[in-house]
């Protein structure tokens, strides 16, 4: 019994785990849940956010808890001696002191200085979230064109096995015809030579594939070890519109319009120096001695007031400005730069994915043009019109336009993805 449960216990282990079925929706969700990059900006974001939070609360009060006990171990001591008469000795102040001071401030007038640090903080909420969104693009990017790559790499596979199928049999045939004469040894071995080829193009195409697997299973958060079987293929290339200018949507001019903001609202931090800081507060304190500096009782009293404070330098003030100033220019061409360059990156991405089409389109023909050329070359060669090495040279052009229809494939979708990143286009977030 003992050696049953051992075999069944090999049998169970030896048994291949079962292919996780994975469309390109759930690659994308597993992708933005597992990508370490989105995280780390979601919580700078969430940072941002904070920070916001805090240059809002500057507008509100602020209180202030001040509390004090001491002892003075050695006090000053008035003595008076009239002469003639009596004399007499008072302590000032006493031994133990106990004092608390509650006040609260509010800023009446900062002279915008409030006000930019909150436009700031706003405009940096804004550009993290915009980086957010650009990350998230650029996930969902990458996502795609993994996954396309292995479905490229699985069709790779299937080819090469039709093509290891297929020269079997023409080793078989070629084998046959020897015995019977019709074939020489050349023609032997050029078969042999041609199984061979093609039983190592099969292993490479498996080991591409599983390489390929690998990498987009890293990038879902998977185990690496985990077979995939994608379930999304995508249908024939359908070539989009013409391009139309990059939209101001896209999370990198979002960040640059952001980036703009927040240098301008350091212009106007830089002009609030000039202005003063006005602000009222109210305030209670208790303690012994508080107001009665000579007797030694507990006792309190309000406070009520304004303070106005004031600090000028004014070459550092101007300098500190025109810093700003020239900040703000410097990310207002930052803006315009970056808009050519994606439009020009828009541009060339649809460029290329014309070409992908083109070349789709002419594998395509090519695909069926070497079949049709196959499927006669191997009636004539049972007729014994054509020579065996012609009929393996026909195969090996069969099978590289079967890989180069795959490819062109899977490249016209992969720069499908790159134009639609180019132009922040929604289609990334959706399947094909």
């Amino acid at each position: 019994m003992r050696y049953v449960l051992v075999v069944l216990l090999l049998i169970i282990g030896a048994t291949p785990a079962a292919a996780r079925d994975l469309s390109l929706g759930e690659a994308l969700t597993l992708a933005q849940q597992h990508s370490l990059a989105l995280k780390k900006a979601s919580a700078e974001t969430q940072a941002a956010r904070q920070s916001l939070q805090s240059a809002l609360a500057e507008r509100h009060p602020t209180l202030s808890l001040t509390a004090l006990a001491l002892y003075v171990d050695d006090i000053a001591t008035l003595d008076i001696d009239l002469s003639p008469g009596p004399s007499f000795s008072r302590q000032i102040g006493t031994r133990e002191s106990y004092q608390t001071d509650i006040r609260v401030g509010v800023p009446l007038y900062t002279g915008g200085r409030i006000s930019a640090g909150i436009g700031g903080a706003r405009s940096a909420r804004d550009y993290y979230v915009a980086l957010e969104l650009a990350g998230l693009d650029r996930v969902r990017y990458q996502v795609r064109k993994e996954y396309l790559t292995l479905l490229a790499a699985h069709r790779l596979v299937e080819t090469a096995l039709a093509s290891l199928q297929r020269t079997r049999i023409i080793s078989t045939d070629i084998t046959a015809m020897y015995k019977a004469g019709a074939a020489d040894s050349v023609d032997l071995l050029q078969a042999r030579l041609a199984v061979t080829q093609a039983q190592f193009g099969h292993e490479r195409a498996l080991i591409e594939r599983r390489s390929a697997e690998i990498r987009l299973l890293v990038l879902l958060g998977l185990d690496p070890g985990e077979p995939l079987n994608l379930t999304t293929w995508p249908g024939p290339p359908v070539l989009p519109e013409e391009p139309q200018p990059v939209p101001a949507t896209r999370p990198e001019l979002l960040a640059a319009d952001a980036g703009i903001r927040l240098s301008e609202s350091r212009v106007d931090l830089a002009a609030s120096e000039y202005l003063p800081n006005l602000s009222a507060f109210a305030g209670y304190s208790y303690g012994r001695p508080n107001l009665d500096r000579f007797n030694n009782t507990w006792n309190d009293y309000f406070t009520f007031g304004g303070q106005l404070s004031w600090s000028l330098n004014l070459f550092k003030n101007r300098s500190r400005r025109s810093a700003a100033f020239h900040g703000v220019q410097a990310a207002r061409r930052e803006r315009t730069r970056l808009g050519e360059q994606l439009d020009v990156q828009a541009r060339l991405a649809y460029e290329q994915l014309k070409l992908s089409h083109i070349r789709y389109l002419s594998a395509r023909d090519e695909y069926e043009i070497t079949s049709e050329s196959y499927r006669l070359a191997c009636e004539k060669h049972k007729e014994g019109l054509l020579s065996s090495n012609r009929l393996l040279e026909i195969e090996t052009t069969l099978t590289a336009a079967q890989s180069n229809l795959a490819a062109a494939l899977a490249n016209f979708y992969i720069a499908a993805a790159e134009y639609y990143y180019a132009i922040g286009s929604d289609e990334l977030e959706r399947g094909m």
